[in-house]
């Protein structure tokens, strides 16, 4: 289980994070909303061990956080960043091995190659093992960046998976494979927590939804009971009908369009000129 209890954290007195408190057990699939800004990816950065509370405490299978060694802590949680930069021409196949240092001493063991062979297929990189990581496109770069996370718990039962934005840059048909990935992980045990920006594909595919605005927590429930209108509006401030499919029973999501005049911002359009 991980726990967060009345977690605040503060640079030069700013606050980004206020007195946050959840839970999420084994086979929960947690995705994090907010509007930018909103603390999100400083949470993550909690949960991960590479920052600290400025009060309260991250607890991880009972024992806090800033307890475990950099290694023990590395073969329970991985986190997927929302920024990678590759000065280096590794290919492929070496950035997913990465992944799996914490796990062999020498040299890589059966597991480790088998691992790595297996994320890789699952995040369809495998034609890609010999490129360098230079020449691919940002989409290919991020499914390369999330079959390392993966490999990183593969032999793990019961891991905490940490995911900051890691659908940016991906095709339509990469976001959902990796989010068909993550959830299935979930249901095998896993912790996973991952910041989305698609509302949408946050209520199909996780089983709760956390709500933040302004570094505090204001909502944390099922996507049904989160992913309403007053809700939407008050986070993002954007009007939106929401509604349950027929078919699917998920909650969807659809804003309303915004309507502007240019010469409502733009001085030399309005009509009187």
């Amino acid at each position: 289980m991980l726990r967060v209890e009345s977690v605040c954290f503060e640079i030069d007195k700013r606050p980004l994070l206020r007195d946050v408190s959840f839970s999420i057990r084994s086979g929960e699939m947690v995705a994090v909303l907010g509007a930018n800004g909103a603390g999100k990816s400083t949470l993550m950065r909690l949960l991960s061990g590479e920052k600290q509370p400025s009060s309260g405490r991250v607890v991880l299978n009972g024992s806090d956080l800033q307890e475990y060694s950099k290694k023990e802590l590395a073969r329970q949680r991985a986190m997927l960043q929302q920024q990678h930069s590759i000065s280096m021409a590794f290919s492929v196949e070496e950035i997913v091995m990465m992944g799996r240092y914490g796990q062999f001493g020498g040299s890589p063991l059966e597991k480790d190659l088998l691992a790595v062979r297996e994320t890789m297929e699952v995040c369809g990189i495998s034609h890609l093992h010999e490129r360098s990581m230079m020449t691919l496109s940002g989409g290919e770069q991020q499914r390369v960046h999330l079959a390392r996370v993966l490999a990183q718990l593969w032999d793990v039962s019961n891991g905490l998976l940490l995911l900051d934005e890691p659908i940016s840059n991906m095709d339509i048909q990469f976001q959902h494979q990796t989010l068909a990935i993550v959830k299935a992980l979930a249901r095998k045990g896993f912790m996973v927590v991952a910041v989305l920006h698609d509302i949408n594909l946050a209520a199909q595919y996780a089983s709760r939804i956390l709500m933040l605005k302004g570094g505090r927590k204001w909502w944390d429930g099922q996507p049904a009971e989160v992913l309403t209108s007053a809700h939407i509006y008050t986070a993002f401030s954007i009007n939106a009908v929401t509604y349950t499919d027929n078919q699917t029973l998920k909650t969807q999501i659809l804003p309303l369009e915004v309507h502007l005049a240019a010469g409502d911002f733009n001085s030399n359009m309005r009509s009187d000129q």
